[in-house]
């Protein structure tokens, strides 16, 4: 090569430089021997790295063999070979912080056209990223919201007409024909009435908790929470359903043994679970809940001598597609919608549900809870 060859890709590499030096987005030439002989303004801030700290240096010192090996080489191979390159890094920048960049590699022609380098063009994208990936998680959110929506709209649809039909149909005859009837008989309309009555509260309970909950409107209130007292609210306001099934309600829980959560939220766990229990039980039966420590950790343990389920189903119990009309052995209704936010719930409060059963031979539908803030 002549001096004036010479002096002539000098100035050519010099104008380039200028040329990279004026773009915004971190830019580098690395030379076909893997080695950086030049690097912009927007790299070193980009990177933080000075240029005498990388002149000089290869890929692979800078970004380390096991990473270059497998993630820069190949790309920097195929720039090399006359491709122009365009791939997505993501992993450790050189100040420990994870980035997503988008990468584009050139292959830079000699003026006797043959490829002695590559002119490497970095673009940070890892907001733009986070984001389109926020925003597909929350459309995927956002469709599951709405078939569960459909869904749980349906068979509420169903639900609601027995009990108000109930309400209305014993209203009516003791409206109207309270003369013809005893006492007796009255009171076992009004007991009809009542029941009916807590199903519907039940019901629209669990959908203004649902509600609340997908919505992002409830607040959670972490406090130190006695299981035990819980419990005997839950079966004060449950009585009356246990009663006329002749079911009994046992509270094996320690008085002073306790959770951390948020008391609504785990009164509202535990009053779903006792009521289903009551619900899937036969006459006669009876419903024992107890609670162990473990470590951190306190598990609540719902057990009944129901009628138990297939394992199936069990897999489809916490999911909105377990949602649907089922009947209990006396024929109440219910959506098993209960059963969803009751999952909810317990996740929001750092805990896990879980069910254990057999068809003919009970249930046993448990959960965890911290102890400790």
């Amino acid at each position: 090569m002549t001096q004036i060859q010479k002096r002539n890709n000098r100035r050519y590499f010099h104008y380039q430089k200028e040329i990279l030096n004026t773009i915004s987005e971190p830019a580098s030439f690395i030379t076909d021997k893997y080695r950086y002989v030049f690097v912009n303004n927007a790299f070193n801030d980009f990177f933080n790295k000075q240029t005498d700290k990388v002149i000089g240096k290869t890929p692979s010192e800078i970004w380390g063999e096991d990473n270059f090996k497998k993630n820069i080489a190949p790309q920097m191979d195929r720039a090399l070979n006359g491709e122009t390159v365009f791939f997505q890094y993501r992993g450790k920048m050189l100040d420990g912080k994870f980035k997503i960049l988008e990468i584009n590699y050139y292959p830079h022609y000699k003026p006797s056209g043959s490829i002695d380098g590559i002119i490497a063009i970095t673009n940070d994208v890892t907001k733009q990223k986070h984001a389109e990936e926020a925003l597909k998680e929350s459309e995927a959110r956002l469709k599951d919201l709405n078939e569960t929506k459909d869904k749980l709209f349906s068979v509420i649809g169903h639900d609601l007409k027995g009990p108000l039909h109930n309400i209305v149909a014993f209203s009516e005859l003791i409206e109207e024909q309270h003369g013809e009837y005893s006492r007796e008989e009255i009171r076992k309309f009004n007991q009809l009435i009542l029941q009916s009555a807590q199903s519907l509260s039940s019901l629209l309970d669990n959908l203004l908790s649902w509600s609340y909950s997908q919505t992002q409107s409830i607040k959670i209130f972490p406090q130190a929470i006695l299981l035990h007292s819980i419990a005997e609210k839950c079966f004060d306001f449950l009585k009356q359903n246990a009663f006329q099934k002749e079911i009994r309600l046992i509270n094996d829980v320690s008085p002073e043994m306790h959770a951390v959560a948020d008391e609504k939220m785990i009164t509202t766990v535990i009053r779903n679970l006792i009521s289903n229990a009551i619900k899937f039980t036969d006459r006669g039966g009876k419903i024992t809940v107890t609670a162990t420590i473990v470590e951190d950790e306190i598990f609540v343990a719902i057990r009944d001598s129901g009628t138990g389920i297939s394992k199936e189903k069990t897999e489809l119990l916490f999911q909105s597609c377990g949602i649907q009309s089922s009947t209990g052995t006396e024929g109440e209704g219910g959506t098993g919608m209960g059963l969803i936010i009751c999952k909810d719930f317990i996740e929001k409060n750092n805990g896990r549900i879980w069910v254990e059963s057999e068809l003919n031979n009970g249930s046993v539908f448990s959960f965890s809870l911290p102890v400790n803030f």
